[in-house]
């Protein structure tokens, strides 16, 4: 017995071993791409490693290579919350911008700056427990995106073990090689929607076929007091990570960076558009601190856009959520940095006349901020180019197209529009709206083409049998659909009334609306002159409201909502509650719950919720990292004026009980 014990053992510390070998071979090719091993011996390796796994798959190394592929495809993805706010950076666009930063810096003492490329990625958040991987997710809204571990599993080259058992969290940006996307043949329009579509594939061994890569920019981990140093810290732990970094401490030094990173764009096999600058010191960074979006001690440098010639062959027109009609270049294919280049905003008719843009035209093209192709300028005529006219016919449904004088916009006034009803769907179940979560883009496509939704009322009547037949409805996905529909028949009315989609409606506008007409019946009835009456309402959103409530499609459609049982919950308004008629603004990092809950909170307890700081200013709850906002609101009390500063829990305690 203890014979067999002891051959076990030798067997499974072999496994073991062979993990380690294919892992060193693997990390050798993807991240220096370099062979150590032919690819026949690889797979001989590789073949042996499986088998022992197949007869032994309790005993299965959770680092081992073939936890990379073959997990069973998710019906959705789970929330993946971040234990610290992910952010994305201010932009600077020219070097008089940079110096700003620079001088921001300088104030607190002399400047050290670590300085790297901006790969042009999709930004993830990774956590590993006692150096093995553990789980990780999308920026989403920065506070909380998707979890996407089985797809990050894929990527070849991060390690799912690493070579010291620490617990840590780091981020990096997920891209795919310009080499890979030029074998996609034309399957997504440049790398990075390339990379970021294969993240979001629910199979994860599709979004393996994709040959994903990432590297790493962020850790957080005690005990190291820069960047810099944080950089070397995640390589030594076997990351791949961004680089390389340059720490400057002149402005000189700076320049000669951003040249150097500019000059190399063009030699990389990904994609970078920009150059990221930071304050390298940790303690530096905690002193500057943060906004609600960004932090204070570092910015993107976009680089110029590379720009490229072409012909416009045509202009179609794009149909959005509202109604808009957009123009779109279709151009003779160009190559700008690698990606295939044939279609182009035109933005709208003001834009196509004030740079006398025609069909036939030879004109330069850049993908502004590296993602977004646009024409520049007209560079050649043809005798026979042709002006382009605005469709008197929406080309999606046909609809009559309408233009005011006093508007850019040609909009469809078909409410019934499909492209206007694909997208009034997206925007009906965001998580700011109705949030309904397990309805996705391709399901809400899939439910208007087949006609089984033709408004957005028609959600709240859908049954298993008919989402059954659908592309990727299995039972599970079903009864997520039907159940997130189902939880959502009390909803909040602003959230309804944003989730509607009417223009020029937003989420403060919505909140204002619902709070002064607590009803649905209230608020299609009002005159002119009472939505007026409504602070911050202008003439262009009554304007908007009024030719919605009219029409008989709308009308039609709310009373389905009706129907099918929909009720709503209205806020307080303002008057009513603990902080009746007070102002109130949020600043710094809330750790309890995310701005847009903190202010939904303010306003059911009967504030205004603003967006500056003025002496006018009745409440003032700081969260960390606070910054101007904060040092405003003390110089007014130190002038006279009365602003209450609160910090998030003593904010919490005012509702006590709600």
């Amino acid at each position: 017995m203890g014979g067999r014990d002891d051959d076990f053992t030798m067997m499974h510390e072999a496994y073991l071993a062979l993990v380690s070998r294919l892992n060193q071979y693997a990390k050798a090719y993807y991240t220096r791409d370099e062979s150590l091993i032919t690819d026949t011996e690889y797979d001989r390796l590789y073949q042996d490693l499986l088998s022992y796994e197949a007869a032994n798959p309790l005993l299965m190394a959770p680092h081992s290579p073939s936890q990379r592929v073959g997990d069973q495809p998710l019906d959705q993805f789970q929330p993946f919350h971040h234990s610290q706010r992910l952010p994305s950076l201010d932009n600077a666009f020219d070097w008089p911008q940079i110096q700003a930063f620079w001088d921001r810096l300088a104030k607190l003492g002399p400047v050290a700056m670590s300085v790297e490329p901006k790969i042009d990625g999709l930004a993830v958040a990774i956590r590993y427990e006692k150096g093995v991987f553990h789980s990780g997710g999308t920026r989403g809204d920065g506070s909380r995106g998707e979890d996407v571990s089985l797809n990050l599993k894929t990527i070849r080259s991060l390690p799912l073990r690493l070579s010291s058992p620490v617990d840590i969290e780091v981020r990096g940006e997920v891209f795919m090689r310009k080499s890979v996307f030029a074998a996609l043949d034309g399957q997504f329009a440049n790398p990075r929607n390339a990379a970021a579509g294969s993240m979001r594939q629910l199979d994860p061994a599709i979004c393996a076929q994709r040959c994903l890569d990432i590297q790493l920019y962020q850790g957080f981990y005690e005990g190291i007091s820069t960047h810099s140093e944080m950089i070397s810290f995640l390589a030594q732990l076997g990351f791949p990570v961004v680089g390389p970094v340059r720490e400057v401490t002149s402005q000189d030094a700076l320049q000669g960076a951003l040249a150097d990173i500019s000059q190399q764009r063009d030699r990389l096999d990904w994609e970078i558009d920009g150059v990221v600058i930071k304050a390298n010191s940790f303690q530096i960074q905690e002193e500057m601190g943060a906004t609600s979006k960004a932090p204070r001690w570092a910015i993107a440098y976009k680089l110029a856009a590379q720009q490229g010639v072409t012909v416009i062959e045509d202009i179609v027109v794009q149909v959005g959520r509202t109604g808009v009609l957009t123009p779109v270049a279709q151009l003779r294919p160009v190559s700008l940095a690698g990606v295939r280049i044939q279609r182009a905003t035109l933005h709208n008719m003001d834009h196509i006349e004030r740079k006398g843009i025609r069909i036939g035209d030879e004109v330069s093209v850049e993908r502004a901020g590296d993602v977004i192709p646009a024409v520049v300028e007209v560079v050649t005529s043809s005798a026979d180019a042709r002006a382009f006219k605005m469709p008197d016919a929406c080309p999606v449904c046909g609809g009559e197209v309408q233009h005011d004088e006093d508007e850019v916009a040609y909009r469809c006034c078909n409410w019934s529009c499909q492209a206007q009803l694909k997208g009034r769907l997206a925007h009906f179940c965001h998580r700011k709206a109705m949030d309904l979560d397990g309805i996705g883009v391709s399901l809400l496509e899939q439910l208007v083409d087949t006609g089984l939704v033709t408004r957005l009322s028609d959600l709240y009547q859908l049954t298993a049998n008919q989402l059954s037949v659908l592309d990727r409805m299995g039972e599970k996905s079903i009864t997520n659909c039907l159940t997130a529909i189902q939880q959502k028949r009390h909803v909040r009315f602003d959230r309804f009334l944003f989730g509607l989609g009417i223009p020029f409606v937003g989420q403060r506008t919505a909140s204002l609306l619902a709070s002064a007409f607590p009803d649905l019946d209230q608020l299609m009835g009002a005159s002119e002159e009472s939505l007026l009456a409504v602070d911050e309402v202008g003439p262009k959103i009554v304007a908007s409201l009024l030719s919605t409530f009219s029409s008989s499609d709308f009308q039609e459609m709310m009373a389905h909502f009706i129907q099918l049982g929909l009720t709503f919950e209205v806020l307080s308004p303002v008057g009513e509650g603990p902080l009746s008629n007070q102002t109130i603004l949020f600043t710094g990092s809330l750790q309890e719950m995310t701005r847009d809950i903190a202010q939904e909170k303010a306003i059911k307890w009967g504030a205004k919720v603003v967006g500056s700081v003025s002496k006018r200013l009745d409440i003032l709850v700081v969260g960390a990292n606070a910054g101007s906002k904060l040092a405003k609101a003390q110089a007014f009390n130190e002038s006279g004026a009365s602003i209450q500063i609160m910090t998030e829990a003593e904010f919490l305690q005012i509702g006590e009980g709600d």
